[in-house]
């Protein structure tokens, strides 16, 4: 089970980008390689950062549970390869005298290219570097598997926590209904806000597709009050969108959805059945 570390600088926006779509890319064909992300200066526990979660709610991909962790002799001696966001960072790493194969995602990729980190830059930045990150890593696929091709199979490689920081309890079975449909919902309000302020970088045809997913689980969320027909009729109001929205449209439908945080009664049906005709005059 090759492990790959993706090492960035503070683990808090590239890197974990990078990991977390080379984790979607390797799931059907090697769900049990693992893809871990550090940094290389010390920000352990941080979250990833608000533009990084938002850049990638748009591809499809939820960031709010990483963490950030410094690199360490331990995880740089478990890992059969270190794939470094730039070559400042490769400099770094080198001083380690790792074993485990290192270069950058440019290099993995065959081009001169060190992804910039675009910290403070607006999310707009941040979803063009995302998307840069996913055309090299599908770029460096074969160098990938040529470099993993000979890696030792072993049992699940333990990634130990670091002595700053205790183990994380092992997460719940299930988590409760009401919080599954409100974690579903700020994840499609996120998105929204991302779209009303980029609307030429989002994929509209994309956005509705997790837009739909997420009502999958709101509904299967809404055992208590009417969110069930509530959701049936936000399924039917996106069916009238035959290209990206408009502003006016986004705020309806961005509001329509943020209703879904609290309990839906006949008010909030009668509401958005008012609604469904008043999306069409937007247009």
């Amino acid at each position: 089970m090759p492990h790959i570390l993706v090492v960035g600088a503070a683990d808090t926006g590239r890197a974990p980008i990078t990991a977390a779509l080379l984790r979607r890319m390797l799931a059907a064909d090697h769900p049990d390689w693992h893809v871990d992300s550090v940094g290389v200066v010390g920000h352990d526990g941080d979250p990833a950062e608000p533009e990084a979660r938002n850049a990638m709610a748009v591809l499809g991909i939820d960031l709010d549970d990483h963490v950030a962790r410094t690199i360490s002799d331990t995880l740089a001696a478990n890992a059969d390869l270190l794939l470094a966001m730039d070559s400042g960072i490769v400099r770094v790493l080198q001083a380690r005298n790792t074993t485990a194969p290192l270069l950058t995602l440019g290099a993995l990729a065959g081009k001169q290219r060190d992804i910039p980190d675009p910290f403070r830059m607006q999310v707009g930045a941040w979803l063009t570097y995302s998307r840069e990150i996913e055309s090299l890593l599908r770029a460096g696929l074969p160098r990938l598997y040529e470099l993993l091709a000979a890696a030792p199979a072993s049992g699940p490689i333990v990634i130990p926590a670091t002595a700053a920081e205790p183990a994380p309890e092992p997460p719940p079975v299930t988590a409760p209904i009401a919080a599954l449909r409100s974690e579903a919902v700020q994840r499609v309000l996120r998105l929204f806000d991302v779209i009303a302020d980029f609307p030429a970088a989002v994929d509209w045809n994309g956005a509705c597709n997790q837009l739909t997913t997420a009502l999958q689980t709101i509904a299967a969320a809404s055992t208590t009050d009417l969110g069930k027909a509530y959701v049936a009729m936000l399924q039917a109001l996106l069916g009238l969108s035959a290209g990206t929205p408009n502003q006016a449209q986004l705020a309806l439908l961005r509001g329509a959805f943020a209703r879904l945080l609290r309990p839906i009664g006949q008010p909030e049906i009668d509401t958005l059945s008012a609604e469904l005709p008043l999306y069409a005059t937007l247009q």
